[in-house]
C-alpha cells in the first residue's frame, strides 16, 4: 500500500468517526484547497469553526483569544485533537499502517 493510499485510509476514517461522535452543523469542506478541511460543530447552542489539516489532522478554531466563547473553541479544539489522535492509532493498527 502506498503512502497516498495509507494517507487516504486515514482520511476518510477520520473525518467519518468525527462525524459519527460530534455534531456537525457544516460538514467537512475544502472549496478552497489550502491544504486543510473546514467544519463546524454544534455544542451547547452555539456554533464553533475548525480548520483540520490534511497533512497531520491537526485541529485549530477560528475563535481567536479575547472573543466570546473562545476558551470553550479552545476546550472543543483538545477535545477534537486528543479524539482525532486516538481515531488514527486505531485505524493505523487495524490496516496494518506503520
Amino acid at each position: 500500500m502506498t503512502k497516498k493510499e495509507q494517507k487516504n485510509i486515514i482520511t476518510k476514517h477520520v473525518i467519518n468517526a468525527v462525524q459519527k461522535n460530534f455534531n456537525l452543523s457544516e460538514d467537512f469542506n475544502d472549496e478552497e484547497g489550502h491544504g486543510y478541511f473546514t467544519f463546524a460543530i454544534e455544542h451547547e447552542g452555539n456554533e464553533f469553526f475548525f480548520d483540520m489539516s490534511r497533512n497531520d489532522f491537526s485541529i485549530i478554531s477560528h475563535k481567536i483569544r479575547g472573543e466570546k466563547l473562545f476558551n470553550e473553541a479552545q476546550q472543543l479544539e483538545k477535545e477534537l485533537d486528543e479524539f482525532i489522535e486516538n481515531e488514527i492509532a486505531i485505524v493505523r493498527i487495524k490496516e496494518g499502517i506503520i
